[in-house]
């Protein structure tokens, strides 16, 4: 007894010493977690917080002490991600806003944060990356295409015929522009009354020939031939051209039937063949060059790589079984009774009792039959107290990747064979008396399909469907026993941010089977049942939890010219054109402008035309807008100091080597007493070179001459340029064109281009010129 009493003292102490030892750790990480907080090293205070948390798990001190540290380094980390990301430093602030959600989860604008970084990081990457061999060749295969008018795209002098002939219209505005201009035999000339101002070639030969039911077809680079407008002549003269286009991402056979709906006109002189090749995913065209551009178009916009996802999945099958055993069970619920007047039934010493019935002789029953000669056996009972209690957990956690459209599947269970029996005649005419036997597999276990897709604004929508199926018992249909399921199916559409996670469960199943058995008569008394009778009750319930949570992994890499509207013409004139011209000019707003006199006739310097004269135009060539230039705001200025707005406008923001030549313009808005202007244009010679240097009809407003003195320097990408009004009192006023360069792009890289300058009025006073920020152009 006393040595008991010594162990029960010994295990005391030692567990005593244990929790001493807990106790003082935890205060020791407790009070280093303090000093660092002081010291306002919140990362090391929550580590020792939670050191000290968990050696003593029901301390409310700690506990506090833990979260006001956590919500601390929470804004600690977020003050230098704000910090960071003001300095556009977006990798690192990434990495702060991250360790500030981790510190503050319930957060929700950090985390919001966080995803907004992350897609903007990927999406740098993506747009960073170099563009592939297929994007270069087809740049070289369009470069490379039917012949282009040089001067296409150059601005033509301000022109207004009136009740003239077209062939002489057009052969000055040829020789105006240095092409030749031929026409077809079967051409019929006819008078036309048009204005032309601050167009270019193209768009005044389109404004030209449209009206008169006229197109022209570019025979070399200087020459164009004048065809009348119809289907036969389209058809006769409309270059065709066979292209087969590699589709990347996108399925030809789909593509092409969309193409086949979208671009085939009833009018179309040419209706084009479009084939899809599904095997090496590509597909083939005939069709005129105008159609062809626009279903490369078609093509470009619709062949963009797809959205991918990341999809993580973790699904919790939850199975709980109790059973409960107890009541008086007996072995045999019935009471056997023996006649055996020779042998005792019971069996001997050493041989196992079987209390069956051995045959007799009938001359024994003679002697007569006493009590002795009966034996009976008496059920044995059990009384039994028994209750379980199981519950099992199948869990996977898998991670699903797939791209947008496409569907995903993932099995978890098991494959179970199902027959399937037909019956076929013996022969010929004769009965269905054959069976024939096959079996298909059957999955029985959880089943997810989903079908992702990205929405532009970067949501993720889920096409879900959750199946869950077990084994159940057998059916015999005739006379065959055949495997029976029971099925749970949830089929449902999800729409979730980038990162937002989605719980589904309630998915019970429950199973209850009870068995009673015991004396008839006691198994109805509503207490005997229970003590007398065997009672057997087992409850199955099972539950289905899953949490996803999306991730995107890859955008969709759209850009404005996948969202931009293609403008083909008119249905018997289809072609890939641009945007329909604008209504309305600058030089509308300014009646000054309009009641200006037209300037000095050129017709007699280049021939003479009868009823031709020039006019000054107000708006700015093709590639140079004049709403560009209306879009920039005026800048208050007196009236009598005038000045002016120079706006610098190329004709895009990227230009492609061996491409051009590009028109870059100078224009001047909002001018007033302006007389005499002083502009420098520098830009980067090693990705553009210079071949001409156009002056503007704007500072002859008012029919008053102008001189205009250029210098190029080539090497150092500089043009100077002085434009000086003579013997000018009053100075010009509104909106125009100061001048046009045209560059050939013979380099990649950044362009560089920059515009500064002087003015002067009519006095020699100085004006105020403003020079907006112009735009960006990257040479590629």
């Amino acid at each position: 007894m006393q040595g008991h009493m010594r162990v029960s003292k010994l295990v005391a102490v030692f567990l005593a010493c244990v929790i001493a030892v807990g106790c003082a750790s935890a205060g020791r990480s407790y009070r280093r977690g303090n000093t660092a907080a002081r010291a306002g090293e919140w990362d090391t205070a929550v580590e020792y917080y939670r050191r000290a948390l968990q050696e003593r798990p029901d301390s409310s001190d700690y506990k506090v002490a833990l979260q006001r540290a956590m919500v601390s380094a929470s804004r600690d980390h977020l003050d230098k991600a704000r910090i960071l990301d003001a300095r556009g430093q977006t990798e690192d602030a990434l990495r702060e806003y991250r360790l500030a959600s981790e510190f503050d989860p319930p957060n929700r604008q950090v985390a919001g944060k966080v995803l907004e970084l992350e897609r903007q990081l990927r999406d740098q990457s993506e747009a960073g990356q170099a563009r592939s061999n297929i994007s270069q060749l087809r740049d070289r295969a369009r470069q490379a295409s039917l012949p282009v008018l040089v001067s296409a795209n150059e601005p033509v002098p301000g022109l207004r015929f009136q009740n003239s002939s077209m062939r002489d219209v057009l052969n000055f505005l040829g020789m105006a522009m240095g092409i030749n201009v031929t026409f077809e035999q079967t051409y019929q000339d006819r008078p036309v009354t048009v204005q032309l101002d601050g167009v270019t070639l193209e768009q005044a030969l389109n404004q030209l020939l449209s009206s008169q039911q006229l197109f022209f077809k570019v025979v070399n680079d200087r020459t164009i031939m004048v065809i009348p407008d119809n289907a036969q002549k389209r058809a006769q003269y409309e270059e065709q051209v066979i292209r087969t286009f590699f589709v990347s991402n996108a399925d030809a056979t789909e593509l092409a039937q969309l193409i086949n709906t979208v671009i085939r006109v009833p009018a179309m002189a040419v209706q084009p063949q479009i084939a899809a090749n599904k095997t090496s995913n590509t597909i083939t065209i005939r069709a005129t060059t105008a159609v062809a551009a626009i279903i490369e178009r078609i093509i470009e916009t619709n062949d963009n790589p797809r959205a991918e996802v990341v999809i993580d999945v973790e699904v919790l099958e939850i199975n709980k079984t109790r059973a409960k055993t107890f009541g008086l069970n007996l072995s045999d619920y019935s009471l056997t009774g023996v006649f055996s007047p020779e042998a005792d039934p019971r069996g001997t010493s050493g041989t196992a009792s079987t209390f069956a019935p051995s045959p007799f002789n009938l001359n024994t029953i003679t002697r007569g039959i006493s009590t002795a000669d009966f034996y009976m056996a008496v059920p044995s009972a059990v009384v039994k107290f028994l209750e379980t209690d199981g519950e099992t957990k199948l869990m996977a956690k898998p991670q699903l990747r797939g791209a947008e459209g496409q569907k995903i599947t993932l099995d978890l269970g098991d494959e179970v064979p199902v027959p399937a029996t037909v019956f076929t005649p013996i022969a010929q005419g004769g009965a269905n008396t054959n069976p024939l036997t096959s079996f298909t597999y059957k999955t029985v276990g959880i089943k997810i399909e989903m079908t992702p897709t990205v929405t532009p604004e970067g949501d993720i929508v889920l096409e879900l469907l959750l199946e869950n199926s077990t084994r159940g018992g057998d059916a015999n249909v005739a006379g065959q026993n055949l495997p029976t399921f029971g099925t749970r199916r949830v089929n449902t559409r999800l729409r979730l941010r980038d990162g937002e996670s989605n719980l589904l469960a309630g998915l019970l199943r429950e199973t209850d089977r009870k068995t009673l058995r015991g004396v008839p008569g006691l198994l109805r008394l509503p207490i005997l049942s229970k003590l007398l009778a065997s009672n057997d009750s087992q409850i199955d319930q099972t539950d289905i939890v899953m949490l996803l949570t999306p991730r995107i992994v890859r955008t969709r890499e759209l850009t404005q010219s996948d969202v931009s509207p293609i403008f083909i013409g008119t249905q018997q004139n289809i072609g890939l054109g641009g945007p329909p011209p604008l209504i309305g000019t600058p030089a509308d707003a300014n009646p000054a402008a309009q009641t200006q006199p037209a300037g000095p006739a050129t017709a007699a310097a280049v021939g003479g035309a009868p009823g031709v004269t020039t006019q000054n135009p107000a708006q700015t060539p093709s590639g140079a807008p004049a709403a560009a230039a209306a879009a920039v705001p005026p800048v208050a200025r007196s009236a009598s100091a005038g000045g002016a707005t120079v706006v610098l406008t190329p004709p895009g923001s990227d230009f492609r080597v061996g491409g051009g030549p590009y028109t870059v313009a100078l224009s001047a808005t909002d001018a007033s007493r302006l007389s005499t202007v002083s502009l420098t244009l520098t830009y980067n010679p090693a990705v553009l070179r210079v071949r001409t240097v156009q002056e503007g009809s704007f500072m002859r407003a008012g029919g008053v001459a102008a001189s205009f003195t250029q210098q190029v320097d080539g090497a150092g990408g500089r043009i100077d340029m002085v434009i000086a009004r003579t013997n000018d009192s009053t100075g010009v006023a509104g909106t125009g064109l100061l001048s046009a360069i045209l560059f050939d792009a013979v380099g990649t890289g950044p362009a560089n281009l920059t515009i500064v300058g002087t003015g002067s009025a009519p006095d020699g006073a100085s004006v105020s010129l403003q020079f907006p920020t112009p735009p960006t152009v990257t040479v590629r």
